[in-house]
């Protein structure tokens, strides 16, 4: 809603003052975004999008040797990367893993978030299964092109 440029708290106290300041443009704006929110299913089509999301990143890296999880709220995944699934052992933190896929992503047009080395995935509310699609066949070149195939 607020687009990352404002707190979401600070948007929803613009909506609610806009009785006061109906001719503030950020008022108007955040008015608008609700609007759209409602009028085109947003928020409903994501959670069944979300769904889907993860049945999808569940049959490609569900079994990736370097997996150890995979974890969602709505739409956003993370998935853990290990050395050693059974055990769950981390990979040693200095070789940067995480970071060296983003990397890699960030070159086929991809972002993700390194977080060490869990990969976090974010994408936008009214985003498609095919870019979806896109967007995990991505993610694991990225991976097994920096962890190997």
């Amino acid at each position: 809603m607020s687009a990352g440029l404002a707190p979401v708290e600070l948007c929803l106290t613009r909506v609610l003052m806009l009785v006061r300041s109906s001719e503030d443009p950020d008022s108007c704006a955040a008015l608008a975004v609700l609007d759209i929110l409602d009028e085109e299913n947003i928020m409903e089509r994501a959670e069944g999008t979300a769904a889907w999301l993860t049945a999808r990143m569940t049959e490609t890296f569900g079994a990736h040797p370097n997996v150890g999880e995979i974890r969602h709220i709505g739409l956003i995944h993370a998935v853990e990367l290990v050395e050693d699934r059974a055990a769950k052992r981390p990979f040693d933190g200095g070789r940067r893993l995480g970071y060296a896929i983003y990397c890699r992503a960030l070159r086929h047009g991809l972002l993700l978030r390194p977080l060490g080395d869990v990969l976090y995935f974010n994408p936008p509310l009214n985003i498609g299964r095919d870019d979806l699609n896109t967007a995990i066949a991505w993610m694991k070149a990225s991976m097994d092109e920096v962890l190997g195939a």
